[in-house]
């Protein structure tokens, strides 16, 4: 039984890195030609969700949390769920510096993260409070796409 358990478990953690592996090349192929679709977008919306959710409610476990903490943990699968179907053009163009930005942001948010999960006391305030602007710098650029 405990091998059944561990086969499904890799087999989901393989299918990840293969969804990844494979949005990463519909992306490159995207930016290479300058479009891209909808769905390949909203395949990257909700793989970027995933995993950022997924190092979050890791965190959520392994640190002791405040309740400021808890807060932003709380902002960021929101603030990360939506954002790269709209560096589309209706006609499915890719708004290049919109979608660098983006991918920027989302790099400097694992990365905030990742901090996170190594730092002590008087760093960890400052990981938090980077992270804080990060998300909101997020959240400011996706809400200018609606527009």
């Amino acid at each position: 039984m405990v091998r059944h358990k561990n086969f499904r478990r890799q087999r989901r953690l393989e299918s990840r890195i293969d969804e990844t592996v494979r949005i990463a090349s519909i992306v490159q192929k995207g930016m290479a030609r300058g479009r891209s679709s909808y769905v390949e977008m909203r395949a990257l919306d909700r793989l970027t969700k995933h995993n950022i959710k997924t190092k979050v409610g890791g965190l959520k476990k392994l640190l002791k949390l405040n309740t400021e903490l808890d807060d932003l943990f709380a902002k960021i699968p929101q603030a990360v769920s939506d954002g790269y179907t709209r560096v589309l053009t209706p006609n499915g163009i890719v708004r290049e510096n919109e979608l660098d930005r983006l991918l920027s942001i989302d790099a400097d948010i694992v990365t905030c993260l990742g901090m996170l999960e190594s730092e002590k006391s008087q760093k960890l305030r400052d990981v938090v409070e980077t992270l804080k602007q990060v998300v909101e710098e997020r959240k400011k650029l996706v809400d200018s796409l609606k527009a």
